[in-house]
């Protein structure tokens, strides 16, 4: 049997030996895989633990065996699991963040799907990394914490042993909005990353989060005007889920920045909002002009506090600053030592 599946082995310290399935005849490498006892972990990456020798060798016999009887081809590769590194940065940073890996080989990818949310300036690491190398890109590792926060991290083909990390946008129709975007950083080792991130990258991703929803919400406010004023019954839906989308972030955004104590009248006015928020979809028509002037005004004080407290809202972005990115241009090889992982 001839298939076109090929498995890619790398050697992990935490998860031993990690499995990455590819090509268009992934399912069979996925059965190969399984029936040498490779544990699946996510989009068809397997591992295979090594505690035990035995038991390791017998299933890495048993791997050799399968995929030649099923034509799938091995490959092992001398470069770190991306993985390793991801879970350095996510026990270095600051909260508590979630891993999930993705497997960029695969022919249905969710992980290419998350990628396409990629939110970086042009010509930055990541978007140098997604636009120009995602072909030679087997993984990405994807971080997640409480306050809505998604990173990316995959290794740089363009410089063998480093990393990129970069944000992803909540859904594709903040790409479209002219905001002051995230940096993305690219690194030779993990502790070099970890000072990127905390210093450049999350700081630019917390104001991107914040002015794009500030910028959604007006649309969205926009939408409960024209309704009021139309005279007729609205499609309440489409307006209840951008309020609910961006209100909430921004209300958090407002009892979590700066120093300051909120007043006694912000924060009635913060816990109203939120009530208002919790409220179902009317029926009537009475109540249904109720609930948009309420969304209206909550909404619209919502938005004059964030312009109080960040009225840097107001500046337009500044030109894409790519001199610090890596690279500004698809490169060619670079030398230069393996990361610590």
């Amino acid at each position: 049997m001839s298939t076109a599946a090929k498995i890619t082995l790398y050697l992990s310290p935490e998860d031993g030996l990690v499995a990455l399935p590819a090509g268009p005849g992934s399912d069979w490498a996925r059965t190969v895989l399984d029936l040498a006892g490779f544990e699946e972990l996510h989009e068809g990456i397997h591992a295979l633990a090594l505690s035990d020798q035995e038991t390791a060798r017998r299933a890495v016999d048993t791997l050799h065996l399968t995929a030649d009887r099923f034509g799938v081809r091995l490959d092992t590769s001398d470069h770190p699991f991306i993985g390793d590194a991801a879970r350095h940065v996510a026990r270095g940073l600051p909260g508590t963040w979630d891993l999930e890996m993705g497997n960029l080989r695969l022919d249905e990818s969710d992980a290419r799907g998350r990628l396409a949310r990629a939110w970086s300036s042009p010509g930055s690491p990541l978007a140098t990394a997604t636009g120009s190398y995602l072909r030679e890109m087997p993984a990405a590792a994807f971080l997640s914490d409480r306050a809505g926060r998604e990173l990316v991290l995959a290794d740089a083909p363009w410089n063998r042993g480093s990393i990129v990390v970069g944000a992803i946008a909540p859904h594709l129709g903040f790409l479209a909005l002219d905001v002051h975007r995230p940096t993305s950083v690219a690194a030779l080792t993990v502790p070099s990353a970890l000072q990127q991130i905390t210093r450049e990258l999350l700081p630019s991703y917390d104001r991107a989060l914040v002015e794009g929803h500030r910028r959604m919400l007006d649309t969205v406010l926009n939408g409960i005007r024209e309704a009021q004023a139309s005279g007729k019954r609205p499609d309440l839906l489409p307006l209840a889920v951008g309020v609910q989308e961006h209100v909430p972030y921004l209300i958090q955004h407002v009892r979590t920045a700066g120093t300051r104590q909120l007043s006694e009248q912000s924060t009635t006015a913060l816990n109203r909002a939120e009530e208002m928020l919790g409220a179902g979809i009317p029926t009537d028509e009475q109540e249904t002009a109720r609930v948009l002037k309420g969304w209206l005004d909550h909404g619209t004080r919502i938005a004059n506090m964030i312009d109080t407290l960040d009225p840097y809202l107001a500046d337009p972005p500044a030109p894409a600053d790519t001199a610090r990115g890596l690279p500004p241009a698809p490169p060619g090889p670079a030398a230069g030592p393996r990361p610590r992982r």
